[in-house]
Formats: C-alpha cells, sequence, structure tokens
C-alpha cells in the first residue's frame, strides 16, 4: 500500500510577515498572505506600478512518514509573466515517522507588475505545492470632482 512506504509529506506552505520559532520548536506565524496591495496617490503617482521592494518569509513543514535521510527543499519565484527567479534551496535531514522538518526561508524580492505570483514548493526538484501571493497596485488621482 502506497501510504506505508510514502513520505515525505507536505504539512504547510505560507508566505506571512514573519515567523517565531520558540525554544520547544513551535512556529507562530505572523500574518499570512495571499495578497499585496500597493496604494500611491496624487499627481506624481505613477499609472503603472513602479518596481517595489517587499520582504517576506515563506514557511514550509515536511513530515517524514517512511522517508528517512537527506532531502533538499526549493522554493522557486514565479512572476506573473511566467518568468521564473533562482530557487533557494535547502537542505533537511528527514528521520522518519511523524519527525520532520521546518523550513523558513526569508524572501526579499523585487516586485515590477501587478498579478499573481507563484511561489513552486520543491522536493528534491520536484513540484509538490505552489504558494500563490496576488500583488495588486491601486492608483488614486485627485482632480476636480465632477460637478452634479
Amino acid at each position: 500500500m502506497e501510504l506505508e512506504t510514502g513520505g515525505p509529506w507536505l504539512a504547510l506552505a505560507v508566505i506571512c510577515e514573519r515567523v517565531i520559532e520558540d525554544k520547544e520548536g513551535k512556529l507562530h506565524l505572523i500574518g499570512i498572505l495571499d495578497r499585496l496591495v500597493f496604494t500611491a496617490s496624487g499627481e506624481s503617482a505613477p499609472e503603472k506600478m513602479p518596481p517595489t521592494a517587499v520582504q517576506v518569509t515563506a514557511v514550509i513543514s515536511l513530515k517524514s512518514g517512511f522517508a528517512k535521510g537527506r532531502y533538499t527543499v526549493g522554493l522557486r519565484p514565479v512572476n506573473p509573466s511566467g518568468v521564473q527567479a533562482p530557487t533557494l534551496t535547502v537542505p533537511v535531514l528527514l528521520e522518519g515517522d511523524d519527525r520532520g522538518a521546518n523550513v523558513i526561508l526569508g524572501v526579499n524580492a523585487q516586485l515590477s507588475e501587478e498579478g499573481l505570483y507563484w511561489f513552486d514548493v520543491l522536493l528534491e526538484q520536484r513540484v509538490v505545492s505552489r504558494i500563490p501571493l496576488r500583488v495588486l497596485y491601486q492608483h488614486a488621482s485627485y482632480g476636480p470632482r465632477p460637478t452634479a
């Protein structure tokens, strides 16, 4: 039976503002994100979204199942145009059963367009999940109000 030989298993894959790992190994995820909204206003505000730097944290949690040994976990950003950024990789050691590994990656990204960004979660170079992050740009211009 597949479940008697399977693993590792993906337990969690999210983008958040930050994460705290306490001394007992518990993760505290703060501000889980699936959408970022940038707003500009005023006469000099650009019509299109300017390149914007963001700092977020990706959290990937695996449970071993029957898997034991060293594995490589990766996170590959893909912009709305489909362009892939370099994959961030981290080695993990899995000890089997309910033991697992938490991967916490700081992501510093330069967002240059609106749309749906994906973060592919890879295990041994195979996509096992995708984390979405929608980026919106709102341009508010202040001009004369229409008369009634």
